[in-house]
């Protein structure tokens, strides 16, 4: 009776933790770019990879702290990218400005890793609107690294319509986003540029349409027009594909007077993988 109770115990918690394929693998050998969900069987993994040095230390905490307070939510995809974008900000800005804006935010991944990587940063999250991701993803890390809840700050914003990016970004903030679809990435820079005011930024564009469909005006939002992103030529630049949208855009940075580059991140993770990395000169 022991021993059948022993399998039965046995077999509950294999059932509860959701043993996979990819628990008999490292963590540097799962599939990076898969949209699974990560799920509650996949902490010891990371826990496993991180004590041996097989993957990154923090990004295995994170990782199996979200596998523990938010299992079967989050896609594995978006850990490895939002980890691999906080590490490009990390390299060309580790100390300063400690001032952060993430914009297009969605889930504040990316800004959790930037407070982890460097506690006195103070980020600044805004988007549309949190989604119940955000707020659990940020509750429940902040259980174990509470300078999480002290630094991020959540900030409901609509970056599109004219008069609407002004007073987003404080004028010494560093201003960081991940795959603000389209024209987005465009508002990003209008932002990170206000008020004449050239701000660093690092972005990764995503989402290349060649004819994107401007926001209408309606009584509850503002409109859009081409005249806020001169640099996409009234749509023209559009027509000619992704990389004709972002070599346009980092013209006009350098017009503006920042210093620009390209790098590029692991593509296993992202075939968006090109961040725009610009610095007031």
């Amino acid at each position: 009776a022991a021993g059948a109770a022993a399998v039965v115990a046995s077999s509950a918690r294999r059932c509860s933790t959701h043993v996979l394929p990819r628990h008999e693998l490292p963590v540097s050998a799962w599939r990076k770019n898969s949209r699974n969900k990560l799920a509650r069987g996949d902490a010891e993994s990371f826990e496993e990879s991180g004590r041996s040095g097989d993957s990154d230390e923090l990004l295995c905490q994170v990782g199996a702290e979200i596998c523990r307070h938010a299992p079967s939510v989050l896609p594995r995809k978006e850990l490895f990218e939002a980890h691999a974008v906080a590490r490009l900000v990390h390299q060309h800005f580790p100390g300063t400005p400690l001032e952060v804006a993430e914009l297009c935010a969605g889930c504040g991944l990316l800004a959790i890793f930037l407070v982890l990587l460097e506690p006195q940063r103070r980020l600044r999250c805004l988007d549309i609107r949190e989604t119940p991701l955000a707020s659990r993803l940020l509750e429940g890390l902040s259980q174990r690294w509470p300078v999480l809840g002290q630094h991020i700050l959540r900030e409901d914003r609509d970056l599109r319509g004219e008069g609407a990016v002004g007073p987003a970004v404080a004028r010494d903030s560093l201003v960081v986003s991940c795959h603000a679809c389209g024209t987005l990435t465009d508002e990003v820079i209008a932002a990170a540029t206000a008020e004449s005011v050239l701000r660093p930024m690092v972005l990764v564009p995503c989402c290349h349409p060649k004819r994107p469909a401007l926001q209408t005006k309606q009584p509850w939002r503002l409109g859009q027009t081409w005249d806020r992103w001169p640099w996409l030529e009234d749509g023209a630049v559009c027509l000619d594909g992704a990389a004709a949208v972002d070599e346009a855009r980092q013209a006009y940075l350098s017009s503006l007077g920042y210093d620009v580059s390209v790098e590029f991140m692991d593509g296993s993770i992202t075939v968006q993988n090109r961040a725009i990395v610009a610095r007031p000169r």
